[in-house]
């Protein structure tokens, strides 16, 4: 049983989001290369097929319900697999104070600052 659903869920995602439904018109092409048939005998499947894909133009109303004729539910996917690495954190050790600087805001002079940031003028 859950192989017939897993087989129909599949078969609903293909024909959904993905171009195999266009397998669905097979028969179509089919039929109508029996048609042309019908009109020329001597036309190769080869030469059937270069005349219908080779151009945009339609000979009929069938034309464009052939498969792969139109692409208009296409869909792109991407994955991207992120392996998964143990990262492991080591303890820093200290840094001594008398090699730290700390910026001594006496030595900022604000007159600078004024020169840069003004309000607009009008």
């Amino acid at each position: 049983m859950k192989g017939k659903i897993v087989i129909a869920l599949l078969a609903a995602y293909l024909i959904a989001a993905t171009e195999f439904h266009q397998v669905l018109r097979l028969p179509l092409l089919v039929k109508h290369y029996a048609e042309h048939r019908t009109q020329v005998k001597d036309m190769t499947f080869w030469e059937f097929l270069v005349m219908h894909y080779e151009t945009n133009v339609a000979h009929d109303d069938q034309d464009m319900k052939l498969p792969f004729k139109d692409c208009h539910h296409s869909l792109t996917t991407q994955f991207t697999a992120i392996p998964s690495q143990k990262i492991t954190l080591t303890p820093m050790a200290s840094i001594p104070d008398e090699h730290l600087h700390f910026f001594n805001h006496s030595q900022l002079h604000s007159s600078y600052l004024d020169k840069i940031f003004q309000p607009p003028k009008i």
